[in-house]
């Protein structure tokens, strides 16, 4: 019998109107090795508002989740979003951030920080989707690996 993989049929969804979104991932050539950040911000209708690729040195994967979900909530802030559906393929990050679980004291730091900008929004969301459905932010953090920073 052929197992069907519920993973493969992932895919990304706007957010709800008056909402925007911002996909997130951080890559890591080793751990701790070299590493990567990308997050995309869309609005309700799908369009890429704007978009972040940036080589960080070398950091655990962990730390460039962090790293870059917080970086995600600056841009969201910077741009004067008002409600803001955080969303990535790190498990790690949402279960901290959603459910208050307490990360390694090495990544306290970070979550702090998310947890300040969080309240400075009128309504956030958190949650976790599938790499499957993350390409982009995905894309753009291995690509920061690769190429460094784009111009």
């Amino acid at each position: 019998m052929d197992q069907v993989n519920p993973r493969l049929d992932v895919k990304w969804e706007a957010p709800e109107p008056g909402w925007f979104k911002v996909n997130f991932d951080g890559a890591s050539v080793g751990n701790p090795g070299q590493s990567g950040i990308g997050c995309i911000l869309r609005n309700s209708d799908g369009i890429c508002i704007k978009e972040i690729s940036k080589k960080i040195g070398v950091a655990t994967n962990n730390k460039a989740e962090f790293r870059v979900a917080l970086r995600g909530l600056q841009l969201g802030m910077e741009l004067g979003v008002q409600r803001i559906h955080l969303q990535g393929d790190s498990l790690n990050v949402v279960n901290v951030v959603c459910c208050n679980k307490t990360p390694s004291w090495r990544l306290n730091q970070w979550l702090q920080s998310i947890l300040v900008l969080l309240a400075t929004f009128d309504e956030f969301r958190i949650s976790h989707i599938y790499k499957e459905g993350n390409g982009e932010a995905d894309r753009l953090s291995k690509m920061a690996i690769t190429n460094g920073d784009p111009p």
